[in-house]
């Protein structure tokens, strides 16, 4: 049967619009039918770039945890905080140093956390590659006249500066899937996402005053400050983790019936 025009395009949106996921590696056996059907446990977010907190660790877990909930809710999700009181909290941070160092997990652990919590057959573990934050000013100069007719004339007698300060936060994050049932590798990926914050000043000066760059440069720099504290605080790491573990959510297997 032919699909109509309307929902074809709709499908090539829809896909258009997903995250990419970089290295993407999905198991034949991990097909949408096995997702809903199974429970999924969130062992945690661990990181290469720093040492995070037991707590943390776990938080961030949920955080992921919530994405599923809140994207995929067909999907049955056992969250890290319930995974640490099951499984005992030094056996999950023995794990997850495991994947944190060695991007996996061994055969102890596995069986750890199938005797913990049987009912769960996908374990999903997290490691953050990249955690970078940058500062940078953008400057333009916009032409101004005092009238239309001068407009016309090509007269400008001023020109307005824009100064956009950012603070980017640029954040990279890998994720596996184990089957606990055939001890298999079934997905795993890298999404790498960035947030920016801005703040924007402007000031007009005269085209003909004979300090005008100089002044235009004192402008800046007031607004940067000499210890930099005019740009704006970076977007928090919890806000660029939503963007990425939302990515790796839309990215599971879905239903091929329309």
């Amino acid at each position: 049967m032919r699909l109509p025009l309307v929902v074809l395009i709709s499908m090539l949106v829809l896909v258009a619009c997903k995250t990419p996921v970089v290295g993407l590696h999905q198991d034949p056996s991990f097909t949408y039918l096995e997702t809903i059907q199974n429970q999924f446990v969130i062992a945690g977010v661990t990181s290469s770039v720093e040492k995070l907190d037991d707590i943390t660790r776990i938080r961030l877990g949920d955080q992921l945890g919530r994405q599923f909930h809140e994207e995929k809710p067909n999907i049955k999700v056992i969250r890290t905080g319930l995974l640490a009181k099951e499984v005992g909290n030094v056996s999950l941070m023995t794990l997850l140093d495991s994947y944190r160092v060695a991007g996996a997990i061994n055969s102890q652990d596995v069986e750890d956390v199938r005797h913990a919590v049987p009912s769960a057959r996908y374990l999903v573990l997290s490691r953050i590659e990249q955690d970078h934050i940058s500062e940078k000013s953008n400057q333009t100069e916009s032409n101004l006249a005092d009238s239309e007719q001068d407009k016309k004339k090509g007269e400008y007698e001023q020109v307005r500066v824009d100064v956009s300060l950012e603070t980017t936060h640029e954040m990279g994050v890998s994720l596996t899937i184990y089957d606990l049932q055939q001890n298999l590798h079934v997905w795993s990926g890298y999404v790498s996402k960035t947030k920016t914050n801005s703040n924007d000043s402007s000031r007009t000066f005269s085209k003909d005053k004979r300090w005008r760059e100089e002044l235009v440069d004192a402008f800046v720099d007031t607004l940067i400050g000499l210890d930099q504290s005019g740009y704006p605080e970076p977007p928090t790491q919890t806000e660029v983790l939503d963007d990425i573990f939302k990515g790796f959510v839309e990215n599971m297997p879905e239903s091929t019936k329309k």
